[in-house]
């Protein structure tokens, strides 16, 4: 769940062209059956019907609704040969699939068309959410993933059918490399929320980011437990006022020492928080608020900084953890090539300048309060890093712009041998506590 926080966005990379419907699908495409069980395989059909290939799959990821609450609701598209992707979603009531369900919300990546015509908002027309071109592309070859916040209908409305149809396409410029499927999955209407339980591995700081119970002001929690919320949803730009971040997502609310955290994730069994100021040193009890009443105390330590680097377990390879860096293209992670799946690796060379992510930094100079949208470049004092023991020349250290909680290092990597090289971080004298590994090639 930890793709949840800013650091999967970086995978992604710009879209080129499609071969059809780049800009969404038309409407009733779905496969369902109250719509004729029309699907995308009517336009995209050199491979045959839908779900006639199995080594892909469309599948939906939602949880049991709160009426008139939102939640995201996912929609994954795969095929080992996809390069591109689209899909259509919509939701109905059971009791009568003529009525829509519900209203989804358009993005920047979203497009939600109604039927028989017209762009949302759609009033009582029938809702298909739909890719746009800028997000038909981008990231590892085989997945794509769409997020579309869903308003749930009203208390009393029945169980729930979502419909969704996908493509996985080769990006050749005909649908000769298009593969299409169906799915669809049935919500009921959740029980009341009961008062929330926190687990005993609540309360670590970012898994990717080393999932440490040291935390500092800007750093970032994930808490788990049951009965947290009914609904999964991550914030989004209407819960932000101006620059400043949600402290409140679905009705919970998390303080930190009795002090209020900013909410980025919500889910019944995890809620996802950025720590906020004011905090001091030393225990600090964390505890979660749902409209039930509040939760056991989550026992943490609070320090003025408490770094932590972006090395997540799908960069832990043959036996070290390595550390998440960008080459200069934004696209190549450091790594001996092909060691990781998914993505482009290679060492990186003397003297390049590779980019590598952080939480926990603590204070910057200017000052940015917690739960602020970074802008310009408010730096970290005192930054380290090492390759082995060569010290690398750190050409900026500080809040990643346009983020939350988010800093980043650009780093020069020394004059060192060719290999595996141990990375040591620290700022300001605080070090980061993860053993990591990079890789420097000749």
């Amino acid at each position: 769940m930890l793709n949840r926080i800013l650091w999967c966005a970086l995978l992604m990379v710009a879209p080129t062209v499609m071969y059809a419907r780049s800009a969404g699908s038309p409407v009733r495409r779905t496969g369902a059956a109250i719509d004729g069980g029309m699907n995308c395989s009517a336009c995209h059909r050199a491979n045959g019907a839908a779900n006639s290939d199995s080594r892909g799959f469309v599948r939906i990821s939602a949880v049991n609704y709160t009426p008139g609450r939102k939640q995201n609701v996912r929609v994954d598209v795969f095929h080992p040969l996809a390069t591109r992707w689209g899909f259509q979603l919509t939701a109905r009531l059971a009791s009568d699939e003529n009525r829509k369900a519900g209203v989804m919300t358009p993005t920047t990546a979203i497009q939600v068309n109604c039927d028989p015509s017209g762009s949302a908002p759609c009033g009582t027309d029938r809702e298909f959410a739909t890719h746009v071109v800028a997000s038909t592309g981008g990231g590892a070859n085989g997945l794509r993933s769409y997020v579309v916040e869903w308003t749930a209908p009203e208390a009393g409305s029945g169980d729930v059918v979502l419909y969704a149809a996908g493509n996985g396409a080769d990006n050749g410029g005909t649908n000769a490399g298009d593969y299409i499927y169906t799915t669809s999955l049935r919500l009921s209407q959740a029980p009341a929320l009961a008062r929330p339980t926190v687990s005993s591995d609540s309360g670590v700081a970012a898994q990717a980011f080393g999932a440490g119970r040291t935390i500092s002001p800007g750093s970032w929690i994930e808490i788990f437990g049951s009965n947290l919320t009914n609904v999964t949803r991550e914030w989004a730009g209407a819960d932000f006022s101006g620059a400043n971040a949600p402290k409140s997502l679905e009705g919970v609310t998390v303080t930190v020492g009795g002090r209020e955290a900013f909410v980025r994730f919500v889910s019944p069994g995890q809620v996802n928080v950025q720590v906020p100021d004011g905090i001091g040193t030393g225990p600090v009890n964390v505890v979660v608020t749902n409209e039930a009443g509040a939760s056991g105390n989550v026992a943490m330590t609070a320090a003025a900084r408490s770094p932590g680097v972006l090395a997540p377990a799908s960069f832990r390879v043959n036996g070290r953890q390595l550390a998440v860096a960008i080459l200069p293209d934004n696209t190549t992670f450091v790594a001996r090539a092909g060691e990781i799946s998914g993505v482009t690796t290679r060492p990186a060379r003397v003297g390049e300048t590779v980019t590598i992510y952080m939480i926990g930094g603590g204070a910057t100079n200017p000052a940015v309060p917690a739960g602020t949208v970074a802008s310009g470049t408010p730096g970290l004092s005192n930054p380290s890093v090492r390759f082995g023991e060569a010290p690398a020349t750190v050409s900026y250290a500080g809040l990643a712009p346009g983020a939350v909680g988010l800093y980043q290092l650009n780093v020069v990597v020394p004059n060192v041998a060719a290999g595996d090289a141990r990375l040591s971080i620290s700022i300001d004298g605080v070090a980061v506590t993860q053993e990591l590994t990079t890789v420097v090639g000749n």
